[in-house]
């Protein structure tokens, strides 16, 4: 069950529920074939270039259930260990982040045994700000940045799709009986977070168009 669903107030709605973009765990799994990658390449390169040399010192180790020498280095073993400690920051931050938009306060839960809460009340922020490259154009993800009076600013992971969760806000904000707005600023910040998010549609239409255009001229070419 979702963590935030759990500590949400009776006199509070849960409005949106998100968790990070599919961007983590791809990218932690790159990061450990790499990383993989390379100890076996390295492994593989001492022993063409060095095993002739290796053959003359004979040496047996063993550590846990695994035995090593001169055959059988450990050299992968660490290249996948390191593999591994580097992917997993990645992994446990894709399962253990949630985020959560009720009709009082936006919610960002973190940590996977050892939890931790932010949060902020929509009277609170100020301003948002979306952050995402070109991977994020493509993929459909972006980092947002609410900037708070009186308290620190919050900053969410990359999520997919952040421009639903800003007009979200801006609509719960809008709501709120703490917050006073006029009907023409609702309508002014929809209108443009609409406008935003079609700019980034229409790029990511033509990285689409160009990358079918560039696979037809190298299959032409070949």
């Amino acid at each position: 069950m979702s963590y935030i669903r759990k500590i949400t107030g009776d006199r509070e709605k849960l409005l949106l529920l998100t968790r990070l973009h599919w961007i983590y765990p791809v990218e932690a799994v790159l990061l450990f074939l790499l990383v993989s990658g390379a100890g076996l390449l390295i492994d593989h390169l001492l022993w063409v270039y060095a095993g002739s040399q290796i053959q003359n010192y004979r040496y047996t180790m063993h550590i846990l259930s695994l035995t090593f020498d001169q055959d059988h280095t450990p050299i992968p073993w660490v290249f996948f260990a390191t593999g591994f400690f580097a992917a997993w920051p990645l992994f446990t931050a894709y399962l253990s982040n949630e985020v959560g938009l009720t009709d009082r306060r936006i919610i960002h839960k973190k940590g996977l045994f050892m939890v931790e809460i932010q949060q902020v009340e929509l009277e609170d922020i100020r301003a948002e700000d979306v952050h995402h490259g070109w991977l994020g154009w493509l993929f459909g993800y972006g980092r947002l940045h609410f900037d708070c009076r009186f308290i620190d600013d919050v900053y969410i992971p990359a999520i997919g799709n952040p421009y639903r969760l800003v007009k979200a806000v801006h609509t719960a904000r809008m709501r709120h009986e703490s917050i006073q707005f006029g009907e023409s600023d609702l309508d002014e910040k929809i209108l443009q977070i609409d406008s935003e998010r079609e700019k980034k549609y229409r790029a990511h239409e033509k990285l689409k168009k160009l990358g079918n255009v560039m696979r037809l001229e190298f299959r032409k070419a070949h």
